[in-house]
Formats: C-alpha cells, sequence, structure tokens
C-alpha cells in the first residue's frame, strides 16, 4: 500500500530522494578523510583513515586492519585531519610586541596578538594612530586592526592627540553661573569666566586660543575714526552721546580696568554694538559691519594654508610679527578655514595702531614679489577688499561728525575738518 502511494504520487518521490540525499552527506561528513597507501607486502592500493587533530599515523592500514594512530607528544600539535606520521613543532615564542593569547595544546599551535596599543600590520606591530586634534576616536584600535578617527561635529571638540578619546562636549558656562570667554571649537573646549575676565581677554594682545568672532570689519571701522581724535573724549562723554540703548556705567568701569587706553573707545563702541545689535534695521551702522562679517567669514580661498605659509603671511605683514609659537597654536586649535582669519587677528591685537586693509595691501605686495602662490594672493586681496568697503565707514564718520559739531559736545575737542 505505501510504495504504490510512494511510486504514484510526484511529491513524496521528492521527499524520500532528498531524505535519502541528507543521509549520505551526513555519513559522508561524519567519515573519517581518506588516503591512499600501497600495501609494501601485497602492492594493494588501500584507502586508509587518516588520523584526526591531535594524532598522528603510527601504523598505516592493511587489507584486515585499520589505520592506527597516536597522540601527538608535548609541545607538538596537529590541527587538521592528516596521514603524516608526526606532529608540527609548536611555535616556541611570539614576537616582538606580542603576547600569548592561546597556549599550544594538542590540537591547536600557540596564537600570539598584539599587546595593547598595538595592531598587527602583515607581520609586525604597530603602534595604534593617535587622532589629532579637532578628530575624536570612533572605534577604539585592536591588536588586528587601528584606530579609527572622525571629526568632532558642532558642540564637541577633542584638544590633544589621542588613541582613546572620544570627542566631548564643549563645557556649557550658564550651568555653573558663569558667561562664555570664548565658544568652543572642534579642537578646544569653551572658557568660561567673569565680565571682567571676558574685558581682559578681548582687550589683551596676545592669545592663542582660536577666536571664532570675526572682528576685522568693525576694527577697521574704528581705525578710520582714529582722526576725529575720539581717544581725546572721556568714554563717560562719548557714551552719552552714541544712539540707541547705552552700555551700562559698570561695563565701562570694568573696560577701563582691563583695556589699556588705545583700546578704550574700540571696547566702548563694541559694547555698544552688542547692546543694540537687535536694533540692525534702525541702525544701519551694525547691519553694515554684520554684512561684511559675514562676507570675511564666507571666504574659504584660503582653507588649505600650510604652517609656512602662514609663516609668508607673517612675514609679509608691517610692524610686530606675530610669533611663530602662536602661529603653530593657531594650527593646534583653529580649523584650516579660520587659519588666516584667527592670524590676522592675533596681528591686529599686536598692531592696534595700525591699518588693517594698509597691512593686507602691503602684505600682498611683499608676498607678490617672492612669488607666492596665486591663491594666496587672491584670498588676501578678497579679505582686504571686504574690510575696505567705504559704505560702512561713511556711516560711522556721519553719525561721529554729527557728534561732533553739536555745540553741546565735549567742547575741549579740537576741530574736525571733514
Amino acid at each position: 500500500m505505501n510504495t504504490w502511494i510512494a511510486s504514484s504520487n510526484p511529491a513524496m518521490k521528492l521527499i524520500l530522494l532528498f531524505t535519502a540525499s541528507l543521509t549520505w552527506a551526513f555519513q559522508q561528513e561524519s567519515a573519517p578523510p581518506k588516503y591512499q597507501y600501497r600495501d609494501p607486502v601485497t602492492s594493494e592500493l588501500l584507502l586508509c583513515d587518516q588520523c584526526p587533530p591531535g594524532t598522528s599515523v603510527r601504523r598505516h592500514c592493511s587489507a584486515d586492519r585499520p589505520t592506527e594512530c597516536r597522540a601527538c607528544p608535548e609541545r607538538h600539535f596537529a590541527d587538521n585531519w592528516h596521514w603524516g606520521d608526526s606532529c608540527q613543532h609548536c611555535t616556541s615564542v611570539c614576537k616582538e610586541r606580542q603576547l600569548v593569547k592561546q597556549e599550544c595544546n594538542s590540537t591547536h599551535d600557540r596564537v600570539c596578538e598584539c599587546a595593547a596599543g598595538f595592531h598587527l600590520v602583515v607581520e609586525f606591530c604597530i603602534t595604534h594612530s593617535p587622532c589629532p586634534s579637532g578628530y575624536g576616536v570612533a572605534a577604539l584600535g585592536t591588536p588586528v586592526s587601528d584606530t579609527v578617527c572622525e571629526p568632532c561635529p558642532v558642540g564637541l571638540f577633542s584638544s590633544r592627540r589621542s588613541s582613546t578619546e572620544p570627542c566631548r562636549p564643549h563645557r556649557n558656562c550658564t550651568d555653573v553661573g558663569m558667561k562664555t570667554l570664548r565658544w568652543g571649537t572642534s579642537a578646544s573646549n569653551s572658557i568660561c569666566g567673569s565680565q571682567d575676565q571676558i574685558m581682559a581677554i578681548d582687550c589683551a594682545h596676545h592669545h592663542t586660543l582660536c577666536h571664532t568672532d570675526v572682528l576685522f570689519c568693525e576694527e577697521a571701522v574704528f581705525q578710520s575714526l582714529a582722526s576725529l581724535q575720539l581717544s581725546s573724549v572721556p568714554l563717560e562723554r562719548l557714551l552719552e552721546s552714541l544712539p540707541g540703548r547705552r552700555v551700562d556705567r559698570k561695563s565701562v568701569e570694568r573696560l577701563k580696568k582691563a583695556c589699556s587706553p588705545q583700546q578704550h573707545v574700540l571696547q566702548l563702541l563694541r559694547l555698544w554694538r552688542q547692546q543694540n545689535k537687535d536694533q540692525d534695521k534702525q541702525y544701519g551702522i551694525i547691519k553694515g559691519v554684520n554684512h561684511c562679517e559675514r562676507k570675511v567669514s564666507r571666504c574659504n580661498t584660503l582653507k588649505n594654508l600650510t604652517f609656512d605659509d602662514l609663516l609668508e603671511v607673517t612675514n609679509s605683514l608691517p610692524g610686530v610679527k606675530v610669533r611663530p609659537e602662536d602661529v603653530s597654536a593657531v594650527v593646534a586649535t583653529c580649523p584650516p578655514k579660520q587659519y588666516v582669519l584667527q592670524l590676522l587677528h592675533l596681528w591686529k591685537r599686536a598692531n592696534f595702531d595700525l591699518d588693517l586693509v594698509k597691512g593686507l595691501s602691503h602684505s600682498v605686495r611683499v608676498l607678490r614679489g617672492k612669488g607666492a602662490p596665486r591663491y594666496l594672493l587672491k584670498g588676501l586681496k578678497k579679505i582686504s577688499r571686504i574690510i575696505g568697503s567705504a559704505s560702512t565707514r561713511k556711516t560711522y564718520e556721519k553719525m561721529f561728525v554729527s557728534m561732533l559739531q553739536d555745540e553741546l559736545f565735549f567742547k575741549t575737542l579740537k576741530p574736525f575738518n571733514e
């Protein structure tokens, strides 16, 4: 009955064939692998069983006797089925900078791997690569793979070369009841402090933190007011004459203590601008500076400069030179697109009495004479053109000329000739 069902049902035939195939395959896998051996007495060609891992052939098979195997001796191993009459010697020692991961036994050789902090390249253990500042560790190195680095995204930073540290969040100054002295970059943490410390850092001639604010536009504009002799005006009188919201007296007192007399007017105007930043529709002077700074910040023709390029720019600028160690700090702490902006910022701090636009023009002439790359000359000229735009300067001058011509203004000023 069952035979008739199997023979008359095609599906049942397929099932029986599949089952038989699986049974045959299982028997083939579970059976020891074979090797050919010719019996030296009878000259008959035999098919003998190989010896399993951990053993070697003691005596080959014969027509009436299977293969005889024996265990590998101490410090020897066999990791596969084979028909040899001896086992392999264990590796005696690991190589330089390697540790024993697994000792030798009868079925495995000694396994070595690179020590902590190293990974295997070809046959040598090489130190894990450190991620540079501005990059964090995305995946730690292993004995067989190198460190994987990733750029720190916005809000995170890594300030030093490391093969173990990931990017970390910037410090939140408001959480500790302080103000932000400097916003963090991909390579530096935010710096917190009091209002006095903020003013002191703004007035410092040298600092190597990456200055993320673009101040060249307002510095250039304020520099153009030097002929108005505003430095001879008491800050309190100048403060009363500025339109819009006034800077509070406490900030003015802090400014006096922290800044040199030459910088009093510049810092007061900067505070005034910050105080009135939300009224830029009413005050075109603020809007003009903001527009100038946005254009400068988008300059991307100088984003691939090297340390040597920055030194060339430094040496081409007139006045006090930026120190090489400060240039090194710029490269270490700033993103590449801010190299030149930060370098010019440091130069301006050291040369507050020099005009930035004229300084850039001098730099371009010197660099052109030395055969500097075209992209370098083009980028510096572009920054100079943006900062030297006359429209914003004229608006500032118009406001201050009006103040100086007011008969109620401080009368000890020397007359201003337009």
